[in-house]
């Protein structure tokens, strides 16, 4: 194994020109970076050192933006290492405030921007919402917010009451859409629920791109059939592929009805999880290399947890590119895995799992 598949610290590459999006493998949780040459924006930051590994390779100097989806701490740990660090010049961290899950790491984050912020060394901004459109893109990247709206956000998680819904911190969760070189590339919706993605769908039927990082990690949408969501989904994003970004063994994700619903309604649509799911190989792990992972640092490479791991999309002349390359990480699940769920001819595996493996 290469320094960089175990995540260490080695000397960056050069930056000059390099305009990409990288949804990392930190197992469960959720982290990308979009990058235009030296700087980057950071949405969701899980624990760990892979990100700051990562940035470091990539030779990122400046951070615009760190996005703060919601609260839940597969989103938010990592930030504590990553705000304070001193690689990086960062300038904006943006969050919405949650006191429906008030957590000690909410509360030791929340203090730690306020510092930062005091001290000069960046700005917080407590409060991302439709209000900001496409304020946070920078060079070759564009972002803007799909959700949620100032609206929403003034009244935060709570009871329904009138035409509003009930909503938790996942339905409230920041939507972002993300482009590159002007073509539209990447959906990240954070752990958005059925009540959250219709409100948003009310706005914005069409959320057209290239890729879609699967909500809750392919787990519980809130309410609802997991077929009705996905076909929502689906039909708004029209995405040629579909991220599940989950660890192998804290929770049974992707579940086997969400991957079996875009098998039917968007059979086209290639599917690429993160980690290798334990519905799709039960046991002893493929020991065979992973030649489709490429360079990338990725949470699953120490111990053979892989599936996509770290996927990169790129725009070149207009053509949206994505590494691994889907045919070589066909041929590898094809050849190495027992019943891959991506695959629309066999049959699903197992039973659906309670709803404690989910989360």
């Amino acid at each position: 194994m290469t320094e960089v598949q175990a995540g260490l610290h080695i000397a960056p590459q050069s930056s000059v020109g390099v305009a990409e999006a990288v949804v990392l493998d930190v197992g469960h949780g959720n982290c990308a970076i979009l990058r235009d040459g030296d700087t980057c924006a950071v949405v969701d930051a899980r624990s760990g050192t892979l990100l700051l590994s990562e940035l470091q390779r990539m030779g990122i100097r400046r951070i615009e933006h760190v996005v703060l989806s919601h609260s839940d701490e597969d989103h938010i740990q990592g930030a504590l290492q990553l705000l304070p660090h001193h690689d990086f010049s960062i300038g904006k961290v943006w969050a919405n405030s949650d006191s429906a899950k008030d957590s000690d790491l909410w509360d030791e984050l929340l203090a730690l921007i306020d510092h930062l912020d005091a001290s000069g060394l960046l700005e917080a901004q407590i409060g991302i919402s439709t209000a900001q459109r496409d304020r946070l893109g920078f060079g070759r990247v564009g972002i803007s917010v799909l959700h949620p709206t100032p609206y929403e956000i003034g009244h935060g998680p709570g009871k329904a009451k009138g035409s509003r819904p009930r909503f938790t911190t996942n339905g409230l969760s920041v939507v972002l859409k993300v482009s590159l070189e002007g073509e539209p590339i990447l959906l990240l919706p954070g752990d958005i629920d059925s009540p959250g993605l219709q409100r948003m769908l009310q706005r914005h039927p069409d959320i057209s791109v290239h890729t879609v990082v699967y909500p809750h990690h392919g787990g519980g949408n809130g309410g609802g059939s997991h077929g009705g969501f996905v076909k929502s989904l689906g039909d708004a994003s029209k995405p040629e592929m579909v991220v599940f970004s989950m660890g192998r063994d804290r929770f049974r994700n992707p579940v086997p009805e969400v991957v079996a619903a875009f098998g039917e309604s968007f059979p086209s649509t290639r599917i690429a999880c993160t980690q290798l799911s334990s519905y799709c190989h039960a046991g002893e792990l493929p020991s065979v290399e992973r030649k489709h992972l490429g360079k990338r640092a990725a949470a699953g490479l120490a111990d053979g947890k892989c599936c996509a791991g770290t996927l990169t999309i790129t725009v070149a002349e207009g053509e949206v590119k994505v590494h691994p390359e889907p045919g070589a990480h066909r041929d590898w699940i094809r050849g190495n895995v027992q019943a891959p769920m991506c695959s629309s001819v066999l049959p699903l595996p197992g039973q659906r799992p309670s709803s404690a493996a989910e989360e």
